[in-house]
């Protein structure tokens, strides 16, 4: 299968450089050359060519997330470098790449809508899966900038290669966010009924990277998406009641991924395989830096409550005597903070179970987050006995989760020679003590803090967003005094700078709200 690589003009600046427009025109191949494809194969050229933002990679963990969504929530230790709370080329690199991905979706449709009408609808699992796909990292790319180009973006082979005529407009984030939601609905009820013919069947098994090809995984998916949607906006005030309804609905009808063996992920199956999907560049993009120092306020809490996690996700510096310490992120000295990391007495990731480890899943959605949102859910719903029900199982779920994690190391020198026991599991839990939270706000204290653990590094963007949506746990940062662009973790990421100079006439349309202050809309606290 060959790739097709059209840019999308949202980021052909990223893609080009500096490029004179003529010289654009010089670049692009003529779509009438490419070599065609078919739509199985261009499923899963779709879904391939973002894997690295999915499976833990060098690319994505050392350009994008080791300056960004990592230090803004601090799911590792950091130094206080000037210039820490500004994205910088991060904003960059991952515009380019959801603008390649969201091209290759594109091709899809436009492959697809070349069939016949009766193969369009023979074939029509390939676009609800694609879709619910690019809605899931559409979704993410909402959460970073706000409004985006989606509508109209990754059309240049549309035009017959008339770049001019593809400049993409910006579509309201808000609005983004209900067509997704209307789709995603239309899509979980049209799984319910869909059959696949024999051919079908096995072209979508063949080609389908994630829940290789089963239907009820790709349910699981939609559904759990929707709700982690649906919560995200529930406190704006026109999605509230949508809100409620559809996520009371969703749970009514249970298909949600809701135990660990039901998790959505990219899998790694072979290291030697020529798809290129496995985790192998993990292990610089945490520990070249270093990208691996524990971060003090999740070190702290697993010391005082003994949470079981703690060796699976992190070990004793080198010398510091089996003693788990994390990085203060208010110590204000950079040059402090590297003198901490180089004396080899803070914690870091665990080598055997997380950056050393070659078969990391890349998760979109799994059973512990699920969890937890419905734990939120309940508990805001005022049924505190529900949502500690599912609090707990979260927890638990998570534990498993990690500890699985170890199952397939690669190097085991630093791997727990024991599994937590049943009985240290029940005392965490009751170390965190749900029921003792005797308000909403209370229990969502401790429903935020278990999100922080759980996704930690390995869920960075998920982290970002729920930190901003809940303002919680409260973390304590630093002000960057050196810097007159912004002293504290931005709320959004600006949009590449190419998008000024190359998408004008669009660009200028969001231009007033381009800045690292703008509030994403479901940000209302």
């Amino acid at each position: 299968m060959k790739k097709l690589l059209y840019i999308s003009l949202a980021s052909l600046a990223v893609f080009f450089g500096s490029c004179s427009q003529d010289e654009f025109a010089d670049a692009y191949r003529d779509p009438s050359t490419v070599t065609t494809t078919t739509v199985p194969k261009q499923f899963a050229g779709f879904m391939k060519i973002n894997y690295e933002d999915v499976i833990p990679s060098y690319w994505n963990y050392f350009t994008v997330l080791r300056s960004t969504s990592l230090t803004y929530t601090q799911a590792h230790g950091f130094t206080n470098t000037p210039g820490r709370y500004i994205p910088g080329a991060a904003t960059v690199y991952r515009w380019d790449r959801y603008y390649r991905f969201i091209t290759q979706y594109r091709e899809l449709e436009k492959v697809m809508a070349s069939l016949p009408a009766a193969e369009q609808a023979d074939n029509r699992i390939f676009t609800i899966a694609s879709t619910i796909y690019l809605f899931d990292h559409t979704s993410k790319m909402i959460d970073n900038f706000g409004d985006i180009p989606f509508s109209e973006a990754g059309k240049i082979s549309m035009t017959g290669g008339a770049y001019s005529n593809a400049l993409a407009k910006y579509d309201n984030q808000t609005e983004l966010y209900t067509m997704m939601l209307d789709q995603l609905k239309a899509f979980s009820t049209e799984l319910n009924t869909i059959t696949l013919s024999a051919k079908v069947n096995t072209e979508f098994k063949n080609q389908d990277l994630i829940n290789k090809g089963d239907l009820v995984m790709w349910k699981n998916y939609c559904n759990s998406l929707r709700l982690k949607l649906l919560n995200r906006v529930s406190a704006v005030p026109a999605f509230t009641a949508r809100a409620n309804t559809e996520m009371a609905a969703i749970i009514a009808e249970g298909k949600l991924v809701d135990e660990n063996s039901e998790n959505i992920a990219f899998r790694v199956y072979n290291q030697n395989s020529d798809t290129g999907l496995n985790s192998s560049g993990f292990q610089d993009a945490l520990e070249s830096w270093p990208n691996n120092i524990a971060p003090k306020a999740m070190i702290d809490h697993m010391n005082t409550n003994l949470d079981p996690r703690k060796p699976w996700l992190f070990e004793p510096g080198a010398n510091a005597s089996g003693v788990y310490t994390g990085l203060d992120p208010a110590i204000a000295s950079s040059a402090s903070q590297d003198l901490l990391i180089t004396d080899g007495k803070l914690a870091i990731y665990n080598r055997s179970v997380i950056s050393r480890n070659k078969w990391l899943p890349g998760t979109l959605i799994n059973a512990a987050e699920v969890n937890l949102i419905l734990a939120e859910y309940y508990s805001r719903s005022g049924n505190a006995a529900t949502a500690k029900t599912h609090f707990e199982k979260a927890i638990r779920q998570s534990i498993e989760y990690y500890v699985r994690l170890g199952d397939k190391a690669d190097v085991v020198t630093w791997k727990p020679a024991v599994e937590p026991t049943a009985a240290e599991i029940d005392a965490y839990i009751l170390k965190i003590n749900f029921a003792g939270a005797l308000t909403p706000a209370a229990q969502l204290q401790l429903i935020a803090f278990q999100k922080y653990i759980h996704y930690n590094i390995m869920q960075a963007d998920e982290s970002w967003a729920e930190q901003r949506r809940l303002k919680l746990p409260a973390l304590t940062f630093l002000d960057d005094e050196t810097s007159s662009i912004r002293k504290t973790p931005p709320t959004r990421w600006t949009y590449p700078g190419s998008e000024s100079v190359y998408n004008t006439a669009n660009y200028n349309a969001v231009k007033a709200n381009d800045n690292l202050s703008t509030k994403i809309f479901w940000d209302v606290k």
